[in-house]
């Protein structure tokens, strides 16, 4: 099936910027109020991540469908994505712990995934980036980023 015009994946990817905005205010913002406002800042973060993981995912799922990525990544996403999602709300917890540049990690980890779902329905993108190249790249950082994040928030 050849790639049309990705207006509709450009579209996802707004809204899924949008809530990257709002994830990135969220991890950042200290609430001033005791127990109620805390628990009312993890509830908005449940739910701007669900959000924006499921855009995400929509996302790379229309992009599967182009038939432009490399056979093995769908496989290597089915792992990859939930462990990015994961890894995107301990970032998140991690700015709530003065570790504010965490919060370059909440920013990445989605971006990388909606950069490769718009690559690989953009005839443009997919001449000027090779496939393997551009997969390997990408999804290394995703898992790079996703250990990485794993391994700091544990100390």
């Amino acid at each position: 099936m050849p790639a049309s015009r990705p207006y509709g994946l450009l579209l996802l990817s707004l809204v899924a910027g949008v809530l990257v905005v709002l994830l990135m205010a969220n991890a950042l913002y200290k609430p001033t109020g005791g127990g109620e406002s805390q628990i009312a800042a993890a509830i908005e973060m449940l739910v701007i991540i669900a959000g924006l993981w499921f855009v995400v995912l929509v996302m790379l799922l229309i992009a599967v469908l182009g038939e432009a990525m490399p056979s093995w990544v769908p496989w290597l996403a089915l792992v990859l994505v939930p462990m990015a999602a994961v890894a995107d709300a301990v970032a998140v917890d991690m700015c709530g712990r003065h570790m504010e540049w965490a919060v370059v990690i909440v920013a990445a980890l989605p971006a990388l995934i909606i950069f490769y779902a718009l690559w690989a329905r953009t005839p443009r993108l997919r001449a000027a980036l090779p496939a393997e190249r551009t997969s390997i790249v990408v999804w290394g950082a995703v898992f790079f980023l996703s250990a990485v994040t794993f391994v700091i928030a544990a100390y």
